[in-house]
């Protein structure tokens, strides 16, 4: 989710002086990084804005047209971002701290948006997992999503630019450490391989369940949601348990893993540069066969709402196979599935060229219908019901 591994910052930023004694005199009083708190903010002007870390910095995206910067401290409470995700220069996005609770981006004033948030833990056939609890402000009960951990070394905070958005939006949030990770037991596997997207399938429904028994959530309204190989465990869980009610996947196949995984080889997982051809990449998946897990029947038998989110050339999920497997399921019956395609979205969504993974990280933003769309996708799925 697409798509890291994060480290939080504080979660209190407050302006802290530092001083320095000799003898019986004080110098000047100097300030020291005066950080924003992490967490979605509504600006002045109407928009919604995330701060959070990813990948070493702190980071300010902007959900309503998608704009992504990586963020420098200046003096003074000062933070400035570049053209791209991890461009910094020249300066096109100030962010100024303006106190525990209040930002400005470039001058719009925002107002935290602050989650309760509660430390959980849940069992899987014997294994501990660590998990956190994002609740939205109001009364509940709340609809609920549980994000469900990529391939990658995911913990509590990793997806943050997701649970804030969804927390922003009235949904409350449960993540955990994948097994093997920081307070989570168990060993990591990051393969594709069948038995393990099943053993992290039972993982997501576990967290499904402690989320759905929580007091102040709705278990008619809980669900799924996850990016790239989450795809494929989502995929099982939603059709093994009727718990899960809906689901809301990013960048994620609706193909088997021999094929998918043909396909990032092709593309040597999008560092390949110049990309292959459609012509190349073509020849090179003909007579390939279906092989390792296969989510055609999984996908066939699910007839709850579920959100696909795809980039039109991401280099690492084969997006145009993933389509036509999802049409040619819809053709065979009545299905409540929206397939939602963006125009240059590469594997993280964010909008570049032709997906290579080194416009991903220069990239401006994610691609400006992303959470917009999500966002009206997910008020006609939990919200409008009579």
């Amino acid at each position: 989710m697409g798509p890291m591994s994060l480290r939080p910052l504080s979660r209190l930023a407050l302006p802290v002086l530092a001083l320095s004694v000799a003898g019986c005199m004080a110098t000047t009083a100097t300030p020291s990084v005066v950080k924003p708190t992490q967490g979605g903010d509504r600006l002045s002007n109407g928009q919604l804005v995330s701060v959070f870390v990813n990948q070493g910095h702190l980071r300010v995206l902007n959900y309503a047209n998608g704009e992504y910067r990586a963020l420098q401290p200046q003096p003074h409470g000062l933070w400035v971002g570049g053209p791209g995700a991890t461009v910094f220069s020249p300066v096109s996005v100030r962010v100024r701290v303006q106190g525990a609770t209040q930002i400005t981006v470039d001058g719009a004033t925002g107002r935290l948006i602050r989650p309760r948030e509660q430390m959980l833990s849940f069992t899987d056939r014997g294994v501990h997992f660590a998990a956190r609890l994002l609740l939205p402000s109001g009364q509940g009960p709340f609809p609920g999503v549980v994000i469900v951990p990529g391939s990658e070394r995911a913990n509590r905070w990793t997806y943050d630019l997701w649970a804030n958005f969804y927390v922003a939006h009235g949904v409350a949030v449960l993540t955990y450490d994948k097994r093997g990770v920081r307070g989570s037991d168990g060993v990591y596997d990051s393969s594709a391989a069948t038995t393990n997207l099943e053993t992290l399938a039972n993982d997501a429904l576990a967290a499904l369940t402690l989320l759905g028994g929580q007091p102040e959530i709705d278990p008619a309204r809980v669900g799924l949601t996850g990016g790239s190989q989450a795809g494929w465990v989502i995929e099982i869980a939603a059709a093994h348990s009727s718990a899960v009610k809906f689901a809301a996947l990013q960048a994620a196949p609706a193909m088997s893993v021999d094929r998918q995984l043909a396909y990032a080889q092709i593309t040597k997982w999008g560092l390949l540069s110049p990309p292959p051809t459609k012509a190349a990449i073509q020849a090179g998946l003909a007579g390939k066969p279906d092989g390792g897990y296969d989510p055609h029947a999984d996908i066939a038998s699910l007839h709850i709402p579920v959100l696909w989110q795809l980039g039109s050339v991401d280099k690492r999920m084969y997006t145009p196979e993933t389509v036509a497997n999802l049409q040619q399921i819809e053709s065979t019956g009545t299905y409540n599935f929206t397939i939602d395609t963006y125009g240059g979205g590469a594997h993280s969504l964010r909008f570049t060229r032709n997906g290579l993974v080194s416009q991903e990280r220069s990239s401006p933003g994610f691609c400006p219908r992303v959470f917009p769309g999500l966002a009206a996708w997910l008020q006609s799925t939990l919200f409008s019901r009579g």
